[in-house]
């Protein structure tokens, strides 16, 4: 195993061949499969197939772990299968596969999965980082604006809201989290109060926003959480719960009673004081940290939310005297998938000369700033 690593990694001059990486995300209720085809160190891989099967949770109104461990165990082989036989290949030259952090009834999934894979075909594998998949995805873009290290990238999801300052592959720096939950829970639980349901509240409310004019006659009272006063000076950190809590309390009737303008004005002014949080905090880090940010010019905006176009406008505005290249992945790639795996394990495997052995299991909470501190990486000698 460690020969044939040897023989594809780019630390020789030579390219000697191509090679095809199959990849695996399972680390919430995505079951997500891609193959690239990595053809040049300098050139982004082409992806073959990219499949994702997500679990129905919106008739229950959320994810229960149970269920997503008992959907990746149904679908990751058949997912697999059919993109092997969609790529016309038998197997592949590196595997991929999310180990961390998650739900780990549903990271035993994949992990597993390709572990067996890794033994029967004899090749090696990589236990990757989730969120350093979001992290690194956009560097493998080639519309000439993917970020050169050092970058920043503020990482929005369901599950986690960071600011990450990445020196390489391996070296990150968070300079803002959250003190409770992650904005996109805070979203979604908005959402879910005033009525809007789907597999993904945050969005289906971003498209409810848009369906029609806005009405401005709706007051309402909302918080920017951690603002200064005289026992609290400059937290760096955000906040996210206080949120819930201030819309119930603006809601002063039963939601059947609102108009449906009134509603799409409630979600408005919700979803705006969340992203001017947001952006007020960034903004903080960056007045407290100048010396951070010297030589960074690129702000990559990763994870689910990250999809928002109003955040995405919103951080252009309020950022562009700091950052002059603003970097998005692609819609799709802006929620869980597997390409993001794929790539992260190949800038792991190319770069660092890393694999992980078989004596892995599933990391719950992995911090990011302690990507190499967890057992069970090797170093291909």
């Amino acid at each position: 195993m460690l020969a044939l690593s040897k023989f594809y990694s780019f630390r020789y001059t030579v390219l000697r061949r191509w090679y095809k990486v199959l990849a695996i995300e399972t680390s919430c209720d995505d079951t997500c499969v891609a193959i690239l085809d990595r053809k040049s160190p300098i050139e982004p891989p082409n992806t073959i197939v990219h499949l994702k099967e997500t679990l129905n949770s919106a008739s229950i109104g959320g994810i229960i772990p149970t269920r997503a461990h008992l959907h990746h165990q149904q679908y990751i082989g058949p997912v697999v299968h059919r993109a092997l036989q969609l790529a016309g290949v038998a197997n592949v030259d590196l595997v991929c596969v999310t180990r961390g952090p998650g739900m780990p009834g549903s990271l035993s999934g994949g992990l597993d999965f390709a572990k067996g894979l890794a033994v029967a075909w004899k090749k090696p594998y990589v236990g990757v980082h989730h969120m350093l998949g979001h992290l690194l995805v956009a560097r493998m873009l080639n519309n000439g604006r993917n970020p050169s290290f050092p970058f920043v990238s503020l990482l929005v999801s369901g599950g986690h809201t960071i600011f990450v300052l990445s020196r390489s592959c391996i070296d990150h720096e968070i300079l803002c989290d959250t003190l409770d939950i992650a904005v996109g829970d805070s979203l979604d639980k908005c959402g879910r109060e005033i009525g809007i349901r789907g597999n993904m509240i945050a969005k289906e409310m971003e498209s409810f926003i848009k369906q029609a004019p806005l009405r401005v006659d709706i007051p309402m009272r909302l918080p920017n959480p951690l603002k200064n006063k005289s026992t609290r000076v400059d937290i760096q950190a955000f906040s996210f719960a206080p949120f819930i809590t201030a819309l119930k309390s603006n809601l002063t009737k039963p939601l059947s009673e609102y108009k449906e303008d009134e509603v799409r004005s409630i979600a408005y002014q919700t979803q705006e004081a969340i992203f001017y949080h947001l952006v007020t905090k960034l903004k903080l880090v960056i007045r407290l940290n100048r010396e951070k940010f010297e030589g960074v010019s690129s702000f990559v905006l990763s994870g689910g939310v990250g999809a928002n176009a109003r955040l995405r406008n919103l951080l252009e505005i309020e950022l562009h005297d700091t950052f002059d290249n603003f970097c998005y992945p692609p819609l799709e790639l802006c929620s869980d998938n597997a390409i993001m795996i794929g790539w992260a394990g190949i800038e792991l495997f190319e770069n660092q000369s890393l694999t992980t052995d078989l004596y892995a299991t599933p990391i719950r909470k992995w911090p990011l700033t302690q990507l190499l501190k967890v057992p069970c990486w090797k170093l291909i000698e």
